[in-house]
C-alpha cells in the first residue's frame, strides 16, 4: 500500500448533545461512550502512524468534536501530535459548536496545534435556528466570535444554511455582513437538503414544513454569491467562499481527488484508488481495533473509468475546475477524448477552458450536477 501520496487525516467524533432536525452525519448522543471511544481511536491513531509520515492537513470533524471534555480532546490532540510531523502541518481543522466556544476553551485550543476552527452556526435567524433544533441563539454565536477576535483567533469558518421558505435575501446578507465584523475568514454556504433520516424531513412529509422551491433556492445561491464577493469572500468551490488564502486546504485534498487516511467509527479514506467507510457500529469498531483486522461498511476498488469520473465530478465542483494536463498526466488519457460531450458544453458555454483548466463557469455551478449529467451520458 503507497503511504507517501496520504496527505489529509480526517477524525470522526461521532457524538452531539442534541440531534438537530436538519442532520443526516453519523452521529449519536451518548455521554458514557466518550471515554471508551476516545481509548480507542487512540489505539487505531498507534495502528496506522506509518501511514501518517506525509500528512498535511488534519481534520477533527464529526458529530460535534467539542462535546468532549477538554481532557479527552487533549488525549486526542497530544497523540496525534506524537505520530505526526508537526512541522509540515500546514493545516488542523476541528469543528465547534458555537455554545461550547469559552474564553477558557479558546485558551485550551490555542496551547494546541490546532490553526483552524469550523464552527456550526448555521443561521443568525432565532425562529430558524429553533427549527433546526439548534442549542445555540444569534447572541451565543455572536458573543463567540467576538471571544475569538478578543483572542486573536484568525483563522475561523463558518457555515449558513439557506433553503427555508422564509429566507430573505436581505437578512441573509446582513449575516453575511455580521460574520465579516466579526473577522471570520470561510463561510460554507450550503442550500438545505431534506434528508429521509431527519424531522425535518418527517414534518416535510406531514405537510409541516416547506422549503423554498427550487427556482427561487438557485436565485439566491446566485445573489448571495454576489454578495459574498462584494464582501471579499471569494468562491472556489461550489458551496465555498474565502478571503483570499483562507480556502480549506484539507477539503481541497478531496476536491482534488487526492488520498487521505481516516479514523473513527463511520470515517471515510481513500488510499490507493479504493475507498473505505468505517463501521459505524460502536462494538464492531471496537472489536476491530482490538483484533487490527478492521471491520467496513464499504470497501470500494474504483476501476481506471470510476477513477476518471471521480476526478471529473470532483474537479468541476471547484471554481478553478480540472487540470486537463494534470488529467492527462494521471490517467494517460485526454479527457476530450474520454468525454466528447464536453465540446458540445463548451460550445453551449456550460463549461469553459481558461489557462488549460476546465471548468464550470459561475453562473451555472448551481446546476453542476446536470452539466456532469450530460458529460457522462
Amino acid at each position: 500500500m503507497i503511504t507517501n501520496s496520504i496527505k489529509g487525516l480526517y477524525v470522526h467524533i461521532p457524538f452531539c448533545e442534541h440531534i438537530c432536525s436538519y442532520c443526516d452525519f453519523y452521529k449519536m448522543v451518548n455521554p458514557k461512550e466518550h471515554e471508551t471511544y476516545v481509548n480507542y481511536l487512540l489505539k487505531e491513531i498507534e495502528q496506522k502512524k506509518e501511514f501518517m509520515k506525509n500528512i498535511e492537513t488534519v481534520y477533527i470533524g464529526g458529530g460535534t468534536p467539542s462535546c468532549l471534555n477538554v481532557r479527552l480532546l487533549q488525549k486526542i490532540i497530544h497523540s496525534l501530535s506524537n505520530v505526526l510531523l508537526l512541522d509540515q502541518i500546514n493545516e488542523w481543522t476541528i469543528e465547534v459548536d458555537p455554545i461550547h466556544i469559552t474564553s477558557e476553551w479558546i485558551d485550551f485550543i490555542n496551547s494546541t496545534p490546532i490553526t483552524r476552527l469550523s464552527i456550526g452556526i448555521q443561521s443568525l435567524n432565532n425562529q430558524k435556528l429553533k427549527r433546526m433544533k439548534r442549542l445555540h441563539q444569534k447572541e451565543t454565536a455572536l458573543y463567540a466570535l467576538e471571544l475569538l477576535q478578543n483572542k486573536h483567533f484568525d483563522n475561523i469558518s463558518v457555515d449558513l444554511i439557506y433553503g427555508f421558505e422564509e429566507d430573505s435575501l436581505n437578512e441573509l446578507t446582513e449575516e453575511i455582513q455580521l460574520f465579516k465584523e466579526k473577522n471570520v475568514k470561510h463561510i460554507s454556504l450550503y442550500s438545505l437538503q431534506l434528508e429521509e433520516h431527519t424531522l425535518l424531513y418527517q414534518q416535510f412529509k406531514k405537510g409541516l414544513f416547506k422549503p423554498m422551491p427550487d427556482d427561487e433556492e438557485t436565485s439566491l445561491y446566485d445573489a448571495l454569491s454576489m454578495i459574498l464577493k462584494s464582501h471579499e469572500y471569494l468562491p472556489y468551490e461550489i458551496s465555498n467562499f474565502s478571503i483570499p488564502g483562507y480556502e480549506s486546504k484539507h477539503n481541497l485534498i478531496y476536491w482534488n481527488n487526492e488520498h487521505y487516511l481516516g479514523i473513527g467509527a463511520g470515517a471515510s479514506y481513500y488510499i490507493d484508488n479504493k475507498r473505505y467507510t468505517m463501521t459505524k457500529k460502536l462494538s464492531s469498531y471496537y472489536q476491530g481495533i482490538d483484533q487490527e483486522s478492521y471491520n467496513f461498511d464499504e470497501e470500494l476498488v474504483l476501476s481506471k473509468q470510476e477513477q476518471m469520473e471521480e476526478e471529473v465530478m470532483l474537479g468541476l465542483r471547484k471554481v478553478k475546475g480540472i487540470s486537463i494536463k494534470h488529467f492527462q498526466e494521471k490517467f494517460n488519457e485526454n479527457i476530450f477524448n474520454i468525454y466528447p460531450n464536453i465540446n458540445s458544453l463548451l460550445q453551449q458555454h456550460f463549461l469553459q477552458l481558461q489557462d488549460e483548466y476546465l471548468s464550470i463557469p459561475m453562473n451555472h455551478l448551481y446546476i453542476s450536477n446536470a452539466i456532469l449529467v450530460h458529460i457522462f451520458s
